[in-house]
């Protein structure tokens, strides 16, 4: 079993340190830097399957919360976000 970040956790990690620095909550970009890095040779190292896996993964999230929420829409985001690296690897 691998320990490493699934591609829809470095999504998840990156848009959310995205979210934080462009509101201010954190006191430097450099976490948003590296979880984009991170997130960046995940998806460059991933097949068109494991983008597809890495996908439906994030369906499933935005699935189980409630439609409207913003645990709903931070996890549609990352949906929108896989469903176009998963597009632009066929």
């Amino acid at each position: 079993m691998s320990t490493e970040p699934s591609i829809e956790d470095l999504a998840r990690d990156w848009l959310g340190a995205e979210r934080a620095d462009s509101a201010g909550r954190t006191p430097n970009a450099d976490l948003a830097r590296s979880t984009s890095a991170a997130y960046e040779a995940a998806v460059n190292a991933a097949s068109p399957e494991d983008l597809l896996v890495a996908w439906h993964a994030a369906i499933r999230r935005q699935d189980e919360a409630e439609m409207g929420s913003r645990d709903w829409a931070e996890a549609r985001d990352v949906s929108e976000l896989l469903r176009v690296e998963y597009l632009a690897s066929d």
